[in-house]
């Protein structure tokens, strides 16, 4: 026949026969079936009961919960034969029949089958036992040398600590709750293993730490605890105060306090010696260095797949870059980026009209790293749309204008420039961003195109009207476009680089554009004076050599 039997308590090898027409409630009042007078145990705590062909069970709302093979459970589950529940703290085992696994797994738990049990010492008078000692080392060492296997076996913090609490009841017959804490970063202490009752080989946490105070103590001092007391009958070690308890700190190689494990002992050994709390000292000292190694090594991971992640999005974003420069008779291109991270929120483009005309454009996103990136990323995808079907650069303007409004992540710097290449003329529109400069050969002069005619920038209002500009360029000209990140590059007094040694290098007789950008990148450097780039630099612009 099927029943239950439990395996703990003051009522522990209690069995209950199961009968498919009768619910069996379990719980602390006298009109349950099977009654368990704990103070942890709610009134009607949980019901067996025969639905659909199996046995089930059914939590009742109780206050500590119900936990099947130590999951808690949150809606009727089905018993199979050898499972283990847990009402609260107190296990019990379903068994289909009395014949089956029952007998064998009570005298396994009755049992206590340790791999690495202790040889018990005859007692001494304190004197120096040769033999004794060194049988009690080599097992000490054994004992030692397995916990530093098993917490070497494995880099995950959660899975550090159930095995350091299995090794340790391994260690430890008389062992019957162990917990460990851990130290939050607000001081509080979170438990995040604990096991109670030698029926259950799982580290899942199943009830409220009765550690807390203990471990706050060892934490306040930074030294071990060791209580014992007399061995006596009660019905709870959890009901009970005077209770046989070893507490240390957790110590990483940085001598951090990183939390506590706190074992306690049964009511019929209610005994914990001096050399049982070295033992267990040294355990929360390995524990506490395999736990800050498994947290190097989680944040190397991290930090890995951050590079990664990184390395992806920025050859994403130099594909959006162009990958060729136009290719006009009469006239000469050149470039340069560099974004402050290993992604950037300044953008360039420029492209060739079925008429011969070129449009081109430099924009910047407000911020820097991974949030301009992607706000500048949404924005060249829509430039492409927009100038694909826009009549007029002010309607394309209003339609970007519009867009990035709706985005409500910032604003973004902009200057749209259609250049007729046939005619030298250049018109531009200019929300927010630096206005380019151009040199003219012929006076040597250095002027920022459309500075009167610049709005404000994309995104700030979006009703904004924007206004054209335009310039006519004669053979020699250069223009040079450029984002904030040039000219407020700072130097380690925080002076800013300035618009003003820009215009200077250009005003300097040059070769070419190209080396004109290259002085002025080196002169940027050398300002910077090792300061590292505070913001993504970048600079397009053409010359037109000839008619």
């Amino acid at each position: 026949m099927p029943e239950l039997m439990v395996l703990a308590s003051s009522v522990k090898g209690t069995r209950f026969v199961l009968s498919p027409t009768h619910d069996v409630i379990i719980g602390r009042e006298d009109f349950c079936d099977v009654v368990l007078t704990k103070k942890t145990v709610s009134r009607k705590h949980a019901r067996v009961f025969f639905n659909g062909g199996h046995y089930q069970i059914e939590d009742l709302g109780s206050t500590h919960g119900t936990f099947l093979n130590s999951r808690r459970i949150t809606k009727a589950t089905v018993l199979n034969d050898g499972d283990r529940f847990n009402v609260y703290d107190i296990p019990i085992a379903f068994c289909l029949s009395s014949e089956s696994s029952l007998a064998d797994t009570t005298s396994m738990i009755l049992g206590l089958t340790n791999e690495f049990k202790l040889t018990p010492l005859p007692p001494t008078d304190g004197r120096h036992v040769v033999i004794g000692s060194q049988t009690k080392l080599t097992g000490r060492l054994r004992q030692l040398l397995e916990i530093t296997r098993r917490l070497g076996s494995s880099l995950l913090v959660d899975e550090i600590f159930p095995r350091v609490l299995d090794t340790l009841f391994d260690m430890f017959p008389q062992a019957v709750i162990g917990e460990i804490q851990l130290i939050e970063p607000d001081g509080r202490l979170n438990p995040v293993a604990m096991k109670h009752g030698r029926d259950d080989d799982s580290s899942i946490i199943t009830r409220v730490p009765i550690g807390y105070d203990i471990s706050r103590q060892v934490l306040s001092n930074g030294k071990p605890l060791l209580k014992t007391v007399e061995p006596k009958r009660h019905d709870s070690v959890l009901d009970n105060g005077e209770a046989a308890v070893i507490c240390v700190p957790m110590l990483g190689p940085s001598h951090a306090k990183l939390g506590t494990i706190l074992l306690e002992a049964d009511d019929d050994n209610r005994t914990f010696t001096d050399d049982d709390l070295e033992l267990v000292t040294a355990v929360g000292i390995l524990t506490g260095q395999a736990v800050e190694y498994a947290k190097a090594h989680k944040e190397l991971l991290r930090m890995d797949q951050s590079r990664r992640q990184l390395e992806t999005a920025r050859q994403i974003q130099l594909r959006m870059l162009p990958r060729r420069k136009p290719n006009i008779p009469g006239y000469s291109f050149c470039e340069y980026y560099a974004p402050a991270d290993s992604v950037g929120g300044d953008y360039y483009f420029w492209d060739s009209l079925p008429d011969g005309r070129v449009i081109m454009g430099v924009a910047d996103a407000c911020g820097k790293g991974m949030p301009a990136a992607m706000m500048i990323a949404q924005f060249a995808t829509e430039v492409r749309h927009c100038l694909a079907t826009a009549e007029t650069l002010k309607i394309a303007m209003a339609c970007l204008n519009s867009f990035v409004s709706s985005l409500d992540e910032g604003f973004i710097t902009f200057c749209l420039c259609l250049l007729d290449v046939s005619r030298g003329k250049l018109t531009l529109l200019n929300a927010g961003h630096p206005p380019p400069l151009c040199w003219r050969k012929k006076s040597g002069f250095v002027e920022a195109l459309g500075r009167d005619r610049s709005t404000l920038p994309l995104g700030i209002a979006d009703d904004h009207e924007f206004h054209t500009a335009t310039a006519q360029l004669q053979p020699g000209d250069e223009v040079l476009f450029f984002t904030d990140g040039l000219i407020e590059a700072m130097a380690p007094d925080e002076s800013l680089f300035g618009e003003s040694r820009v215009l200077q290098h250009m005003a300097v007789p040059h070769d070419n554009l190209q080396s004109l950008i290259d002085t002025i990148i080196a002169d940027v450097e050398l300002f910077r004076s090792g300061r590292s780039r505070s913001d993504d630099t970048c600079l397009i612009g053409f010359t037109r050599i000839s008619e």
